[in-house]
Parts: structure tokens; sequence; C-alpha cells
């Protein structure tokens, strides 16, 4: 632990954790987006396209909430996608105002290509990695987002203010290096 700790205390900005998920989820970003490209579709829009085949009858505000976009932002992704032909918009079955969304035949097709894209970088990423890398990748990033989501209690703990503190010695020694 303190060989770890003391690695952390050195690292520049570029090699920290953080950093590396940063560079790793834009690099994977940006291999999504220009394969989606190619079929003439945008992140947002295959999301969106996703979520509409899994869920039946989902609303805009609950594609919203799904995909991580405000509702203003679906309304114009919802509305492109039907525009399309790639949705329909129906009044929900219980009646009201609410509209739901299903995908059209052409829509279908689509998401199977576009998944099929989505696969195709995934099972690149296994190559490069490895099964048992992949696997422990695929278990650690679950772990970390479930420990440092909003529902935790971890940012709301004493332990926390400890790490906060040892993050301030951490620079203090790190500064005191540079410096000397």
């Amino acid at each position: 632990m303190a060989d770890a700790r003391t690695r952390l205390e050195n690292m520049r900005v570029s090699e920290h954790l953080l950093a590396k998920l940063k560079r790793a989820q834009s690099a994977a970003r940006n291999a999504l987006d220009a394969d989606l490209a190619r079929i003439g579709l945008t992140i947002p829009q295959f999301l969106a396209l996703a979520h509409i085949a899994e869920t039946a009858d989902v609303s805009g505000a609950e594609l919203a909430r799904m995909c991580s976009v405000t509702p203003q932002a679906i309304v114009s992704i919802v509305a492109r996608l039907r525009d399309a032909g790639l949705i329909v918009r129906e009044p929900a079955a219980g009646g009201g105002r609410s509209l739901t969304m299903r995908l059209t035949e052409k829509g279908a097709d689509l998401i199977k290509t576009a998944f099929a894209h989505g696969y195709a970088i995934e099972r690149y990423i296994l190559d490069v990695l490895g099964p048992e890398a992949y696997e422990q990748l695929h278990s650690s990033l679950d772990r970390m987002a479930d420990a440092l989501s909003e529902e935790s209690i971890v940012v709301k703990s004493s332990p926390w203010d400890g790490y906060v503190e040892d993050g301030f010695a951490a620079l203090r020694t790190h500064l005191a290096r540079r410096d000397a």
C-alpha cells in the first residue's frame, strides 16, 4: 500500500487513474462516433434507438433519463429519428397526453447494424486486453461506478475527509520535491 501511495504522490496529472479513464472514455467515444458515422448515426441517436429497442413504449422523459441527456436534447434527437423514419410516436396505452416510441422496421434494421459496429469495437478491446484483463476491467469499472455513484455514502463518510487530507499531504510532498 505504501508503494502505491508513494507512486500516487509522484504522478504527473496525465498518469492519474481519473485522467487515464477520461482518455480511455474519449478514445472509445471517438472510435464509436467514427464507426457510427459510417452508417449515418450519432452516439446520442444510437443510445436513443437502443433504449427504444429494449424498452417497450418508452416515453420521452424516460428516454431522456436513460440516455443521460436533458428533456430538451431528447426532443431534438427523437425528432430527427422520427423524420428519418426510424421511430414512430404513438399515444400511451394508458391514455393521457403522453406519447411513447417504437422502432420502425427501418429503425430495427439500423439498430442491429449499429450494435454490430459497437460489438466490433468491444471485440477489438477484448482481443487487445485478453479475456482475463477484459473481465477484470469490466468488473472493476462496475465496482468503481457503484462506489462513486450519487447514491453512495462514500463522500459523506468520515473516511472521506481523511482521503482529502491525504490528497493535500501528497500535494505538499509533490510540490516540495519539485521545488527542491
